[in-house]
């Protein structure tokens, strides 16, 4: 009887450490996210543009069980810049993910933000062959700081900004200027270039 008794008290923890057997350890009733439901759409004031619903963030559905009945976890939060379908909001955005890309050697991402009209800075290469040099860059070169500095957006017409700041390479700083253009709610890099 004593025997049974420490098998019970050791085999209590053990089981309550891997859930009992489900896969459920790691949902806490209490989540505020597990309530939560999709709100009616905001009202757009007068004089205000409807906002393109294609911007908006996907959130994946839950995985409420596989095969064996066990339900399962978000493994990691959807990733808010490099969604499919989703796209920055602002020329700010754009930046902010472009340098947190090119810090993170996050190639694809930093060309995906240029422009399909996307011109070179220089004449001698067009604007794929500059692109895949960025990318290359992007991959090996030099990591720049996630963050840029000294960041001032100035409107060029309804749909296209001119978008000035710091870059540092380490003890490096270049002086660069994007401009950027709005192509179906989404700002892209359209032209690219290192100024004094």
């Amino acid at each position: 009887m004593r025997t049974l008794r420490w098998l019970f008290v050791l085999a209590v923890p053990v089981l309550a450490a891997c859930g009992g057997g489900s896969d459920t350890k790691c949902v806490d009733p209490d989540e505020p996210y597990l309530s939560a439901r999709t709100n009616t759409p905001l009202r757009v004031p007068d004089g205000m543009s409807q906002p393109n619903r294609s911007e908006a963030l996907a959130i994946p559905e839950a995985k409420t069980a596989n095969k064996s009945g066990r339900t399962s976890c978000l493994d990691a939060p959807p990733s808010y810049f490099r969604s499919t379908g989703t796209v920055a909001r602002s020329p700010e955005e754009v930046v902010a993910s472009w340098a947190q890309a090119w810090a993170n050697r996050e190639e694809d991402a930093v060309v995906a933000l240029y422009s399909t009209q996307f011109v070179a800075p220089t004449d001698s290469a067009g604007a794929k062959a500059w692109l895949e040099q960025r990318r290359e860059q992007v991959a090996t070169g030099p990591v720049p700081d996630s963050m840029v500095q000294e960041l001032k957006v100035e409107p060029d017409g309804a749909d296209r900004r001119v978008v000035s700041f710091v870059q540092r390479f380490g003890t490096n700083a270049l002086r660069k200027q994007l401009v950027l253009v709005r192509e179906s709610g989404s700002w892209r890099i359209v032209e690219e270039k290192v100024t004094m």
